[in-house]
């Protein structure tokens, strides 16, 4: 039974170590991800999302990036780079930091390669050492009966650029799950003076998990002197057990976070504050331009609505409309001040303008490791492309031929040849100038 299952163990070991599953993997998320831009996602089209046929939503082609079976795919993918990481680490970690010289003249590279002699081995010998230490090469010796052996290694760290690299896109793959599973995505479009419970948001992805309320507190739409658009600002402040514990004046690119939930200015829709009495209590109420909102007056079934806004900051003036539950039971215009009876015991006054913010509402409990990912994906992109190993190796007879000591030396080529050929040329140059060297 043992056998069987490391048997088992081994086989799966052996798919998951394959590039070729990885290259499988790839190809998938890459097809799926493809999918996901044609077709429209529940999070950034509501609208089309839903006209799109039964068939695709139940696959969940209308949420793909949020769906299990992606999450699985990625899953999937990890693992395999994991795994593939793990199997490469004792190689990687051995020739950076335990490498053996060559111990035969045929185990040294032929394709860069070079011959030096001289007539005293030991000054020979001492300036191989010299030079490489001059050029920032660390140098492994061996000696043996009838020979010294090396190798050198300049740049050694560059030999873990694709290990990084690949441990990167994992720490992004779990940042991104943990970012879809632990957090939520949401929208508040809420008007000036207004008190929002952060649990009754529009969550689009996830689910909110704290208990606090977020107070508009002003919003506005800065112009410049010239005309031109300054930006969209929110006064927000953050009220836990009747306490505001943070307040902030968010813009574009300037949020606020709060317990790692991040409110984002998005939008900006001009509006209107109301004085609204019914049966003698009154109500601060603040409608949005175009009906974006209502107000149903209490005890009544009427709705009352702004459809319509001059937003000149000196003299807005208002359209307003009310209805029933069937039809439309009155409609009139406000200048600012200005009070309108609706029924005997219903009216509103036009106490000023006072905009709607909308705001982008997020928490990603993965954000950091997401940025720790992207931190190591640009390390390991330049250990690859600018930080590349260079191996010399070289082995020298100690017994005379022809009464000379011979060196023979080459340097190791990977996928990125550029520029060791030149490097080589050099050590081999200062070799056999002896008197560069003894300077």
């Amino acid at each position: 039974m043992s056998n069987k299952s490391d048997g088992i163990v081994e086989k799966i070991w052996d798919i998951f170590s394959s590039m070729k599953t990885g290259l499988v993997l790839l190809g998938i998320v890459a097809l799926v991800s493809g999918i996901g831009t044609l077709v429209p996602q529940v999070s950034l089209d509501p609208e089309g999302a839903d006209a799109v046929a039964d068939i695709w939503k139940t696959l969940g082609f209308t949420n793909i990036y949020a769906s299990p079976w992606f999450q699985f795919l990625l899953g999937l993918l990890c693992i395999n780079l994991i795994v593939c990481s793990v199997q490469r680490f004792g190689g990687i970690y051995k020739l950076s930091f335990q490498p053996k010289p060559p111990q035969e003249h045929s185990a040294l590279p032929q394709k860069i390669y070079s011959q030096v002699t001289s007539k005293d081995g030991e000054a020979l010998k001492q300036r191989t050492q010299k030079v490489l230490k001059k050029k920032g090469y660390y140098v492994t010796q061996l000696e043996k009966e009838g020979s010294w052996n090396f190798i050198a290694q300049k740049h050694r760290l560059g030999n873990w650029g694709s290990f990084v690299t690949h441990i990167s896109f994992v720490i992004l793959v779990i940042g991104a799950l943990i970012g879809s599973l632990g957090g939520f995505k949401g929208y508040l479009m809420a008007g000036e003076g207004s008190v929002t419970p952060i649990q009754q948001i529009e969550i689009s992805k996830g689910q909110v998990k704290d208990d606090f309320m977020v107070k508009i507190n002003s919003v506005e739409d800065r112009i410049l002197p010239n005309g031109e658009r300054d930006n969209w600002y929110t006064d927000l402040s953050i009220i836990e057990s009747g306490e505001e514990v943070a307040r902030k004046s968010i813009s574009v690119n300037h949020p606020l976070t709060y317990k790692g939930i991040t409110f984002y200015q998005a939008s900006y829709a001009p509006g209107g504050l109301f004085n609204v009495k019914v049966k003698g209590e009154e109500y601060p109420v603040v409608l949005q331009n175009g009906g974006g909102n209502f107000f149903n007056a209490p005890g009544t079934n009427l709705f009352l609505v702004m459809s319509a806004m001059k937003t000149d900051p000196q003299e807005p003036v208002i359209l307003y409309q009310v209805f029933d539950e069937t039809k439309q039971v009155k409609m009139g215009q406000l200048t600012l001040g200005q009070t309108e009876t609706i029924q005997d015991d219903y009216s509103i006054t036009f106490e000023k303008a006072a905009g709607f913010t909308g705001l982008q509402v997020k928490e990603d409990p993965g954000v950091w490791i997401v940025w720790l990912g992207s931190g190591l994906l640009m390390l390991g992109l330049l250990l690859s492309f600018y930080w590349r190993p260079v191996r010399v190796a070289g082995i020298m007879n100690l017994e005379k031929d022809h009464e000379e000591y011979e060196l023979a030396l080459g340097a190791f080529t990977g996928k990125f040849n550029m520029g060791i050929k030149e490097e080589f040329d050099s050590i081999v140059a200062e070799l056999k100038d002896v008197n560069q060297v003894t300077k």
